[in-house]
């Protein structure tokens, strides 16, 4: 096969039943028209299907006898089949001889909270950390808040099931993690050049990578971001455990894992064998519970037929790759290249631009034979029409060619794990030894277990002069989502026994939402195991406290200058649930975060670090040496805000402004990465009479819905929702979108006809479609909103299902689109509500854009990306976003009634160095009614309160400007 498969694509659709050996995966039938709500890809031809080289070497496509299934789908069929002998899974990680003498404990690091949903734990050594638990949305911000370094991390242990609840922030961590080892790196590189420069030996490398270990789907719902993660700072190994490592009559004991720290013992829960059909809410839910029961019997039949062996009377199968080792294979070369890929960004190949794979970077030869940008028109895929012209692309990055995945079904499964130190050598007593008459070059024989000659012909012995071996300690995590798999849990046969049992000292217990901790159940288990200490995790034991103290305080403070716009945000200190008496002989407490287990050198529990409880009078009283300017410019701001006049005058200015009571919540107004001061981009719009709107939905959305507005008032805005608008596809827009949709889904399981809108690239539609088949998401109930056309048009065209007839049968606005100036596919949108007429214009990144401007002339709200200053206008054009005075133009030239300004880059965690000259200038042309602000997380704002706000603006830049300035570009070391 050459090189030139690469531009081919191997696509992966619905999963057709087993084969002797090999799993089949049906392609379906062209589709000119959308059937459902996600639709699958388009067949191209089985001719035209070929496997990238450079990501399945060794592997081919063929075509696959048709089953009786497959025939009731009415598609044609491939498999993946090794050439010759079954190819080697990914390298084993790597396991290093145990050390010695280190510093090691175990600490929580997060608890259940709205800002922290998933409870996570920190396992320190010197030379290595590890996560341990679920990796939820937020996880990021609360290491950052706690001042935990993710520099040291290697190894993440996911507990729980492979769903977003418990993975939700997994991507986030890892993206962070890349952008670390990247500037890490980067700074090595510096150093090594200016050593080489004066002729010294220059800093060895070390070799960076990830280990991720979970339950079933965990490659799986990795693989599901090749379109949008693409790193080569940090290699990703994902280990995962869907089958028992310790099977019925196996050895128990031995740990399935080691490195040169820690040894694991990972256990997977099955849940209870369902008898007869899954009844269940929804035929999707039913079918895939269905097919789920069906494969789950298949793979585990075939495992115990691998494990037969030759001497036992029965021969094993022939080592041929079962069908779920094909799909894995597929997965792990997705994951192995998203992340370790050999990719050159700089080697670029001549075609037809019909022939180009999009999303692409496109150049052609000018005039002069020079290499530049091509910014022509592209293929269009609605009408079929395209250039006939010869253009140069790079070679795409192959794991991101892949359009489909095997397909796989969610796995209704959790994951626990023990986790021991090694056992150490005791003291060696170095008096004894010379007393003993031992010369000091045997003393490393007597500590490798070897005898040495002594004094007066006496043969020293090491038990001689060595104290008796230190046993490892350690600790187990048992994490229960739901209250059907409690006895699968704690009838595991790990936990009774004695060598994966000897030396723990605590086992954190990892509730899901409907587990209670006063279970019978539970409550015999903690008996039964008395001598360890129970430490509980869950939304019922734990408070809903403050977890980010930082954007907690500047909230508070924001409150007491401007209470309307700046509410404070909503809390509990009072856990729902308090825990059962525990019972005679047993340690049963709630988890607190900080709270730690020291392993080594000696075990201790260490309660020093706990977390208090924030004290949400201090920031109240704590304004800043300032603070009585502060105040005095507040009461003035209030006074003139609150001034009879005042209100005619804005009563007067906004006679034609159109539904003043709209309500823009700004949820997340970083870029980049999620830091303590801000999320990143969400915008929450709320319009009376037409329900909610969410204008892109980073990370940890819900958790910011929930702080700012309190678990049931989110839930009421989550069921008013009637569209997430993505503007493309960059995670830090949309990674908290699942999280989202999941709430969204259990809250109007009630309602079938109950829809919402999903309006995003065609990429991202293709991410939603995989992921829902790990966490269902009622994909017959989200309507893709889809745009097409070329770059220089001033409007794509509308692209609706085809049982959607217009956006008015949905209950939503006039939506219109251009693509803008950021990355492939990125859009800026304009709402239109033809009841008021009321227009609300939004750009997602990007540079200034002519189109945009048009498209939103007479804007009532701009919400407009502004991630630089002024003086960083070469960043801004290098990475393709906006400064504040680009953004003011756009909306000047808009003529835009209200301009909120968002986005900001994290190098501003409070508040972007403000130009008050271009500020003064906003109002453009003269007599025109406009009023710019800037956007804060949880800020609270009205349409037609924009020019109160304003007056606040003094009292607020002083505070914040006061505010010593931290560092936000990572957290610091501990």
């Amino acid at each position: 096969m050459h090189a030139a498969g690469l531009s081919s694509v191997l696509s992966f659709l619905k999963l057709g039943k087993l084969g002797k050996h090999l799993r089949f995966h049906s392609i379906a039938p062209f589709q000119t028209n959308v059937q459902t709500p996600l639709e699958r890809r388009p067949y191209r031809g089985l001719a035209s299907i070929k496997v990238p080289e450079t990501l399945f070497p060794g592997y081919t496509a063929r075509r696959a006898k048709v089953s009786a299934f497959s025939r009731q789908q009415g598609n044609p069929l491939v498999y993946l089949t090794p050439k010759g002998s079954h190819q080697q899974k990914h390298p084993a990680i790597t396991v290093l001889p145990p050390a010695s003498g280190m510093h090691a404990y175990v600490q929580i690091v997060s608890t259940p909270t709205a800002d922290t949903p998933g409870a996570c734990l920190l396992l320190h050594f010197d030379n290595r950390r590890y996560l341990l638990g679920r990796i939820s949305e937020g996880t990021q911000r609360a290491l950052n808040q706690r001042k935990v370094s993710l520099t040291k991390v290697h190894d993440i242990f996911l507990t729980g099931a492979i769903d977003w609840q418990c993975t939700g922030g997994l991507l986030g961590t890892i993206l962070t993690l890349a952008e670390l080892k990247a500037a890490s790196r980067a700074d090595q590189a510096h150093v090594n050049g200016r050593l080489s420069a004066q002729g010294k030996k220059q800093l060895k490398s070390a070799e960076d990578s990830l280990n991720v270990h979970g339950g079933k789907n965990l490659v799986h719902m990795l693989a599901t971001s090749r379109r949008f993660i693409l790193r080569k700072a940090l290699p990703v190994h994902p280990r995962e455990i869907h089958l028992d490592p310790r099977p019925s009559g196996g050895n128990k004991t031995d740990p399935d894992y080691k490195d040169e720290n820690i040894q694991v013992w990972s256990i997977p829960v099955l849940p209870p064998p369902v008898k007869g059909r899954r009844q269940t809410a929804h035929a999707e839910e039913a079918a895939h519970a269905e097919e789920a029961a069906e494969m789950e019997t298949c793979e585990e039949r075939s495992s115990k037929k691998r494990k037969l062996s030759p001497t036992s009377g029965s021969a094993p199968e022939e080592d041929v790759p079962s069908p779920s080792e094909q799909d894995q294979t597929i997965r792990e070369a997705v994951v192995r290249d998203m992340f370790g890929s050999k990719w050159n960004l700089d080697t670029l190949r001549e075609l037809k631009l019909r022939d180009v794979r999009l999303p692409a970077k496109i150049f052609v030869r000018n005039e002069k034979g020079h290499i530049e940008p091509y910014n022509g028109p592209l293929p269009d895929r609605s009408t079929g029409t395209c250039p006939d012209i010869q253009v140069l692309v790079r070679h795409p990055w192959p794991a991101s060619q892949v359009d489909q995945l095997p397909t796989t079904w969610p796995a209704n499964r959790t994951m626990c794990y023990i986790v021991k130190t090694h056992a150490r050598r005791g003291k060696f007593d170095v008096a004894t030894a010379i007393q003993l008459g031992v010369v000091k070059t045997d003393f490393k024989k007597l500590t490798a277990g070897v005898s040495a000659p002594g004094k007066d012909g006496i043969v020293v012995t090491p038990e001689m002069v060595v104290a008796p071996t230190i046993e490892g300690s350690g600790f187990a995590i048992v994490d229960i989502p739901w209250p059907t798999i409690v006895d699968q849990v704690l009838q595991r046969p790990e936990w009774s026994d004695p060598g994966a049992m000897k030396g723990l000292d605590v086992m954190y217990w990892i509730l899901g939402e409907s587990v209670a901790v006063n279970d019978p159940r539970v409550q015999q288990f903690m008996q039964a195991h008395s001598s360890i200490k129970h430490i509980v995790l869950g939304r019922a034991v734990n408070a809903n406290n403050l977890a980010l103290e930082s954007p907690a305080t500047q909230l508070i403070k924001m409150n007491r200058i401007d209470p309307d716009r700046f509410p404070l945000p909503v809390f509990d200190n009072n856990p729902g649930t308090n825990l059962p008496p525990s019972p005679e002989g047993c340690s049963i407490e709630v988890g607190r975060c900080g709270e730690a287990l020291q392993l080594a050198p000696k075990v201790m529990f260490q309660s020093d670090n706990i977390v208090p409880i924030m004290d949400t009078l201090k920031p109240i009283g704590g304004l800043g040496k300032n603070g009585s300017r502060v105040l005095s410019l507040t009461a003035a701001g209030r006074a003139r805000s609150q001034d009879p006049a005042f209100l005619q005058e804005v009563g007067k200015s906004q006679e034609d402004l159109p539904c003043p009571d709209v309500e823009i919540v700004p949820l997340g107004t970083g870029s980049a990465m999620p830091s303590k001061y801000r999320n990143v981009s969400a915008t929450l719009i709320r319009v009376p009479g037409w329900g909610s709107y969410l204008l892109d939905c980073g990370e940890n959305t819900l958790g910011q819905l929930r702080r700012c507005f309190g678990y049931q008032q989110a839930d009421d805005i989550l069921r008013d929702l009637r569209a997430i608008y993505i503007s493309h596809g960059h995670a830090d827009h949309h990674l908290g979108t699942v999280g989202v949709l999941a709430r969204w889904r259990e809250l109007t399981d009630d309602t079938p006809d109950n829809k919402l809108a999903i309006i995003a690239p065609v990429k991202y539609h293709e991410f939603l479609r995989e992921v829902n088949e790990v966490q269902l998401l009622s994909k017959d109930r989200l309507i893709q909103v889809k745009f097409y056309g070329n770059r220089g048009r001033p409007a794509l065209r509308l692209h609706l299902p085809k049982n959607v007839t217009d956006l008015a049968s949905l209950n939503l606005p006039n939506i219109e689109a251009c693509y803008v100036d950021h990355c492939f596919e990125a859009m800026a949108a304009v709402f239109t509500f033809p009841d008021t007429g009321l227009k609300i214009a939004y750009s997602g990144d990007c540079r200034p854009s002519a189109d945009f401007a048009r498209l939103g002339r007479g804007a009532h709200l701009l919400l407009h990306e502004c991630t630089f200053e002024d003086e960083l206008s070469g960043d801004a054009l290098a990475k393709k976003h906006s400064t504040l005075s680009e953004a003011l133009e756009v909306g000047r030239t808009m003529q835009a009634r209200r301009i909120l300004l968002t986005h900001f880059s994290q190098r501003y965690p409070k508040l972007p160095n403000l130009n008050d000259a271009v500020l003064t200038a906003r109002n453009g042309d003269a007599g025109r009614d406009v009023e710019v602000l800037f956007a804060f997380d949880m800020m609270r704002m009205r349409l037609g309160e924009f020019k109160q706000a304003a007056q606040f603006v003094p009292a607020l830049k002083m505070l914040l400007e006061e505010w010593v300035e931290e560092e936000e570009g990572g957290p610091r070391e501990e």
